[in-house]
């Protein structure tokens, strides 16, 4: 069965923060579709700053797993539903089974859509991060949580998630979580 990834970058960092673990996303293409039953592995990703070298290395690192990458330059609260829906509904043709990681409930009325012609839809999330009736227009919802075993990513450290409400913390501790936080990034592309 032909199957298509279609990955929010900003919902799946949300949820690998919630979780307390970080997704491997080269093992997420072969999860969910054998090689030759992929048709394509999308992946949406913000872009804070354009110049940041390290946000352009994990971009190229997704393509070079065999993502199609679509980013754009984003300010605030990223929004890729219109892309995704878009992306869903154009290759929809191509595939029998789409796998969604995304929790945004502007997706509702695609999935409904999709599912009108026949296309089998499986939504990737975490529940409390996942719009119920988005989860109604799926056929199957798969909770990251038991998917921990093939998702997690092993070796290289493990990034940790600093709490937004930790307060306190001088500019030198801010600046040290920050670059542990990209020092792990780093070690996460390799």
């Amino acid at each position: 069965m032909k199957t298509a990834l279609f990955i929010d970058g900003s919902y799946m960092y949300d949820a690998a923060k919630r979780l307390g673990w970080n997704i491997d996303h080269r093992k997420a293409i072969g999860v969910f579709s054998k090689p030759e039953d992929l048709y394509n592995a999308f992946y949406y990703a913000p872009v804070t700053d354009s110049n940041d070298e390290r946000q352009q290395k994990f971009l190229d690192a997704l393509v070079f797993m065999g993502y199609t990458v679509r980013s754009r330059e984003t300010h605030g609260d990223p929004r890729f539903e219109a892309m995704i829906a878009t992306d869903l509904l154009i290759t929809a043709p191509r595939w029998e089974r789409a796998v969604v990681a995304s929790g945004s409930g502007d997706l509702s009325h695609t999935l409904s859509a999709l599912r009108a012609q026949g296309k089998e839809i499986h939504l990737l999330g975490v529940p409390e991060l996942t719009d119920l009736e988005l989860r109604n227009q799926s056929d199957r919802y798969l909770d990251l949580r038991e998917l921990q075993p093939q998702l997690e990513r092993t070796g290289g450290g493990r990034r940790s998630y600093p709490s937004s409400s930790d307060e306190g913390f001088t500019s030198e501790e801010q600046s040290s979580l920050a670059q542990r936080l990209m020092d792990n990034l780093e070690d996460e592309l390799q």
